[in-house]
């Protein structure tokens, strides 16, 4: 009895050992095939594509290291959060987070107050030059990205529907300082 094998595209050794098997269990000399032969393997410069796992819903994620608390939403990539130590949370957790930072933000903001009330200079609070500085913001937000906390960073400037740090109005600058110092501890 003679097989012929025509076409065998991809086959490990498994599939291999499987047909050499079969053929002996059917007596078959395999001198008119060698299986092995007719095995064309994979090239080893392909590069497989990793796995990645996208978000069905949204999804809420916390790192207990830096307290950051973010949002991923559906369709989203969530693998690169999983590997970096963030835990998913229930919404109702999630909400619980950011009310404590907003708690501790408040608080920030209310320090900063009343250190410039203070300071007395007589000025009113809506007139008030904070005396806070671009340089200042950016010194801090340093702090906060340089911790890999980029994400957290990128939340705060939402928060103040501000795309790019530069896009923040100068009378928002004591309660974005406050925000940073929240996120960065140093409140």
């Amino acid at each position: 009895m003679k097989i012929e094998v025509t076409h065998v595209i991809k086959a490990d050794s498994q599939i291999v050992s499987l047909v050499n098997a079969f053929l002996s269990a059917l007596g078959t000399q395999s001198e008119n095939l060698s299986v092995a032969d007719a095995v064309e393997l994979t090239p080893k410069t392909s590069v497989e594509k990793e796995e990645t796992t996208k978000a069905s819903k949204r999804t809420y994620l916390f790192h207990e290291e830096s307290g950051a608390a973010i949002v991923v939403n559906k369709g989203e990539e969530l693998t690169e959060h999983l590997e970096k130590g963030l835990v998913e949370i229930s919404k109702t957790e999630y909400d619980r987070i950011q009310a404590e930072k907003q708690t501790r933000i408040d608080k920030a903001k209310e320090q900063t107050n009343v250190a410039a009330s203070q300071s007395g200079d007589g000025q009113s609070s809506e007139t008030e030059d904070h005396g806070i500085t671009m340089e200042m913001i950016r010194a801090e937000a340093t702090k906060l990205t340089s911790n890999g906390r980029q994400a957290d960073f990128k939340a705060i400037l939402t928060s103040f529907n501000a795309p790019k740090l530069s896009a923040v109005p100068e009378e928002k600058y004591p309660d974005l300082l406050a925000a940073i110092k929240e996120a960065v501890g140093e409140v």
